[in-house]
């Protein structure tokens, strides 16, 4: 498996992951729907959140775990190692993108 490769895997893990949080908050949310309530005047009740985004912001759960700006410090030694290996084989390493 070349470091593309296990970079796109390591992608997918993450994202995986992501889904799966967005699942159990969502479980969360009916659970909290049907019973969260808070009490607005004399007698008015109205839910805490009114919109589910306001309690799980799927969006930006993506958008981080996508975010390319962001060097993650496994993919950094990784990038490190095979360039050392590389050097040790006596090829010429090889800077470009993974």
């Amino acid at each position: 498996m070349t470091l593309y490769e296990y970079d796109l895997r390591m992608r997918a893990s993450r994202l995986k992951e992501v889904d799966r949080e967005h699942e159990i908050y969502l479980q969360a949310w009916a659970d909290y729907m049907v019973q969260a309530t808070k009490k607005q005047g004399k007698d008015r009740i109205v839910p805490v959140y009114k919109m589910f985004n306001q309690f799980y912001d799927y969006d930006k759960r993506i958008s981080e775990v996508l975010d390319t700006g962001k060097k993650h410090a496994q993919e950094e030694r990784l990038k490190y190692i095979a360039r050392r290996v590389q050097e040790y084989e006596g090829r010429e390493p090889d800077y470009g993108e993974l």
